[in-house]
């Protein structure tokens, strides 16, 4: 069952426990990649100084942020990797999931393939070539090249481990907001 786009009008800390777990759909080469969710990162916008829309920062890079939840913000870091993020709330409300790590599923088409890098958000988007022409694309509709669904995999709430995010030393004490959270002993989790 594919998420409806209510699913990310949700509490976005919420949304990003509830991800994991989910499969995302990846249509970029003419190949549709199957991935399971097992880590994310909340970032809650103009209130979170390691998020991009803090203080209701407004740039082109930024747009869409400030959609409707649902879509999906991608951006490009150290000007050279790409990060996928899928905003939540609403326009009123810029914020968003960075996805960190996704566990190929065993129908993907590279999955014989050895030393898969999956585990990191630049690494992810590197693999499953998720470029700057993803950035605004719906993930609740079946045509377009992103999105997710719920195949009933379980994770239990102990399996869930919650901590400061990555990368975002900047932010003061906002680095330290346990809004980082991963499976338990998944080897796809990034490894800091």
């Amino acid at each position: 069952m594919i998420l409806p786009q209510e699913f990310y009008f949700n509490d976005t800390t919420s949304v990003a426990k509830s991800l994991l777990g989910k499969v995302l759909h990846i249509q970029t080469t003419g190949q549709e990649f199957r991935a399971r969710i097992v880590e994310t990162e909340a970032y809650l916008g103009v209130i979170d100084p390691a998020c991009h829309t803090f203080g209701n920062k407004k740039t082109p890079r930024t747009k869409s942020m400030y959609m409707d939840g649902g879509h999906s913000y991608v951006y490009m870091i150290y000007g050279m990797y790409f990060c996928l993020n899928f905003v939540t709330r609403t326009s009123e409300h810029p914020e968003a999931v960075l996805i960190r790590g996704l566990e190929p599923l065993p129908s993907d088409p590279d999955i014989k393939k050895k030393n898969i890098k999956t585990n990191g958000p630049g690494k992810l988007c590197k693999h499953y070539h998720i470029t700057k022409a993803l950035d605004g694309v719906c993930l609740w509709k079946k045509k377009s090249p992103l999105f997710v669904s719920d195949d009933n995999f379980k994770v239990s709430a102990k399996n869930i481990i919650a901590r400061p995010r990555i990368g975002v030393d900047y932010a003061g004490e906002a680095a330290a907001w346990p809004l980082r959270f991963y499976i338990a002993d998944n080897v796809y989790v990034s490894k800091k």
